[in-house]
């Protein structure tokens, strides 16, 4: 068998070899690269039009990679626009812009870490605050009252004040101001990723301070299309903290006048003693600041001292004013819950209560003529000043974290209050 197939190989390849189309067999291998071959030089000579073929879109030239300021950086930049702008109108204030720069920045950096923080916490309180019925709210306000009465006296009164001089307009007011204020910082955010010219660098980083700062400032007044109504919204609600702030001084007026008068009779004997070595401190070249300094520094001390006395006083009045907004709102709302069988909470108390009519046990309950209330506001106000009281007026761990913006407007409002002239806005 291995002899018959060689016999036929070889008869095969004779017969081939005397074909007059032998030379005409190319294996397909061969045809397709010199096809391939044939194709490359056309395109070499003529381009795609000699192979039949359209000509290739150009492409597009490379972009430059993007580049942005750090937030650091920029919020520099932003402080040399304010500085430079101020130059003009006062040196001496653009100086201090300057000098501030470090702090003013490693302000707004932390501003700009812990506020959305705050946004989203505040906005689920808000929240859950909205949602609930109106007695789980004064019962919450009431707990406030009684717990951070004296923590927040100036806060507490202004709200009280802004209520007196029509709350729903000023809140009104404050959101058309919040409206464009976003508008103004979504234009912002915008315009800071702009690069018309493409070289990866954003337009606003290469605008030096004083174009950058014309610049923001035709943008936000681009970005407002109802300048009026802003300025009717922002004269009102100034106006009403001017009132609201001198409805504050007054009612604290008893507690500048203790400070004020505790500086008048302690700052000679005070001056005496301290004045020679504060002034060996500062070296002669200063000696004309030692009396005014020890008279801020006293000045300082007593207006803490006044406010810690004014604490104690507006701690066991709103821990007063709180319990029974508290236990008024929690009676309300065992009357108005009932269980299954239709029977209020208030009757399920293991004690008798004082009905409207006291020889009928199915009349409602008359909180007019039980102490149940007071029993329940006089034991929760001595717990909330008992708290404050034991606790410095300071807040423990976490409260003064999540209420530190609270804290810091308190200081504030204490600040104005204190202080004498036009206020600090």
């Amino acid at each position: 068998a291995n002899q018959l197939r060689s016999v036929r190989r070889r008869r095969g390849a004779r017969a081939r070899a005397r074909s007059p189309h032998a030379h005409a067999i190319v294996h397909p291998s061969h045809f397709l690269r010199n096809h391939r071959m044939s194709g490359y030089k056309k395109l070499e000579e003529g381009g795609p039009a000699a192979m039949g073929l359209p000509e290739p879109a150009p492409l597009p030239p490379p972009e430059m990679p993007s580049t942005k300021l750090t937030d650091a950086s920029r919020i520099n930049k932003y402080i040399d626009a304010v500085q430079s702008q101020a130059e003009a109108f006062n040196p001496q204030a653009a100086g201090c812009i300057g000098a501030c720069k470090p702090a003013v920045t490693a302000v707004i950096r932390g501003v700009q870490f812990v506020w959305p923080w705050y946004m989203w916490a505040y906005s689920w309180i808000y929240y859950y605050v909205s949602m609930a019925p109106r007695t789980v709210v004064q019962m919450i306000f009431g707990i406030a009252l009684c717990f951070f009465g004296g923590t927040y006296v100036a806060s507490i009164a202004a709200i009280e004040a802004f209520r007196q001089f029509g709350g729903q307009k000023v809140y009104t007011e404050i959101e058309v101001i919040s409206s464009q204020v976003k508008l103004i910082v979504a234009a912002n955010e915008e315009d800071d990723k702009v690069d018309a010219n493409k070289d990866g660098i954003a337009d606003v980083d290469q605008m030096d301070p004083a174009a950058l700062a014309q610049h923001k400032l035709f943008l936000a007044m681009s970005v407002v299309k109802d300048p009026k109504k802003l300025q009717e919204a922002w004269g009102a609600l100034f106006t009403a903290y001017l009132a609201v702030l001198a409805t504050l001084r007054l009612e604290f007026a008893r507690t500048t006048a203790f400070a004020l008068g505790i500086v008048e009779m302690c700052k000679f004997p005070i001056v005496r003693t301290f004045a020679p070595m504060l002034t060996a401190a500062i070296g002669p070249k200063l000696v004309h600041w030692t009396e005014t300094l020890i008279e801020t520094a006293l000045t300082f001390l007593a207006v803490v001292f006044a406010w810690y006395l004014q604490m104690i006083v507006s701690a066991f009045y709103s821990g007063l004013r709180g319990g029974r907004m508290f236990a008024e709102a929690l009676i309300e709302f065992l009357q108005q819950k009932k269980t299954e069988d239709g029977v209020p909470y208030i009757d399920k108390l293991p004690f008798p209560i004082a009905r409207v009519d006291p020889n009928d046990p199915t009349s409602p309950f008359d909180p007019n003529e039980s102490f149940l209330d007071e029993a329940i506001g006089y034991s929760l106000a001595a717990l909330g000043f008992s708290f404050q009281f034991f606790n410095g007026f300071s807040l423990p761990f976490p409260l003064n974290i999540v209420l530190l913006p609270l804290t810091m407007i308190e200081w504030f409002l204490r600040i104005q209050i204190s202080m004498t002239g036009t206020p600090l806005v």
